[in-house]
């Protein structure tokens, strides 16, 4: 099975930082987000994996390089005119002739991804949307899931003449037929929800929706990359994924409350540290009192004195003088 990472957007919400860095490059818990979807679709066999590139998409390339270290091979699919996920989707014809999976790069999830894969082959249709239950007055409520995991509302369009509520969000994890890219046009900028999931709603086709039995966090703005890095700093490892390999000091057991991970070479004196918090390579915290709680400190970052040492998140070599605010937290960059 093969797969497509979307990644060729321009992460405008999580700017100015997306300027410099591509939103897939962005750390969650020390690990660019991207890194976590290669890992969890290689838990799932799924280790031929296409990757769209188009904003500062060469520094994307060379972060990831074949994927030799994950265990999986990567292609890279350069977008000179951004295509939008339709048109990536669309560049796949040709390259696949078996249903195939698509994936948000801003994404991640924990959930059992093979009953995923057998819902959609036995359910014998074109293709399979995975999908969060969700209160109608959600704004991102825009899809109706039926008692027959059938797509009876897409968007603002439905296979009823009264529009029903939405009871699901769709999360960005699709598993395709390849008959489907014959909708798409060829290198023409289309969204695949719009302009291929609405018409099919609309025509009456059936789309599986698959109802996730688990987690799913979006990195879409500054107030969700923050609750995400913090939530997952009390709920990882997860079983296809551990971020805290790579670190020298890190407990046998992780428990939340008495979390601390440090990278090599860190410098601090003997002050109290309040977990959850993690510590990158290199980083200084001889300037400051206290640590903690979640406190996500990257590689060679130096803290200075009065700065923010709690709920806050410092990216690799930030110097604590730009940050982006959120409800939650800080993100200095």
């Amino acid at each position: 099975m093969k797969a497509l990472i979307l990644a060729a957007g321009f992460g405008t919400r999580m700017a100015p930082i997306t300027d410099a860095i591509p939103k897939p490059l962005l750390p969650v818990v020390n690990v660019p987000v991207i890194e976590y979807n290669i890992n969890f679709l290689k838990y799932y066999g799924v280790k031929d994996i296409f990757i769209n590139l188009h904003h500062n998409g060469e520094k994307i390339a060379k972060a990831l390089g074949s994927g030799k270290r994950f265990g999986v091979k990567l292609h890279y699919l350069r977008e000179k005119e951004i295509l939008g996920t339709g048109g990536a989707i669309g560049s796949l014809k040709g390259i696949v002739d078996q249903p195939f999976v698509v994936i948000n790069s801003d994404t991640i999830f924990d959930f059992d991804f093979e009953e995923m894969i057998n819902s959609h082959f036995c359910s014998g249709k074109k293709v399979t949307l995975g999908m969060i239950p969700s209160n109608p007055k959600d704004s991102r409520s825009v899809v109706t899931v039926d008692e027959n995991s059938r797509v009876v509302r897409m968007l603002d369009s439905s296979i009823y003449r009264t529009i029903p509520e939405g009871n699901c969000i769709f999360t960005g994890v699709h598993i395709i037929d390849p008959s489907v890219l014959e909708y798409i046009p060829d290198d023409v900028f289309v969204s695949i929800t719009n302009y291929v999931y609405q018409r099919m709603v609309e025509g009456g086709d059936h789309i599986n929706g698959y109802i996730i039995d688990g987690k799913w966090w979006d990195m879409g703005n500054p107030d969700d990359y923050i609750a995400c890095n913090f939530e997952l700093l009390k709920l990882l490892p997860f079983k296809y994924f551990n971020p805290y390999e790579k670190y020298k000091l890190k407990p046998d057991i992780i428990e939340s409350s008495s979390l601390v991970v440090m990278g090599s070479q860190v410098k601090m004196h003997a002050i109290p540290l309040n977990p959850p918090l993690i510590l990158g390579n290199s980083a200084d915290l001889e300037n400051i009192d206290q640590a903690g709680p979640n406190l996500i400190v990257g590689d060679k970052v130096k803290l200075q004195n009065k700065v923010d040492s709690a709920n806050a998140i410092y990216l690799n070599r930030s110097d604590g003088s730009r940050v982006l605010h959120g409800k939650n937290g800080k993100i200095f960059y």
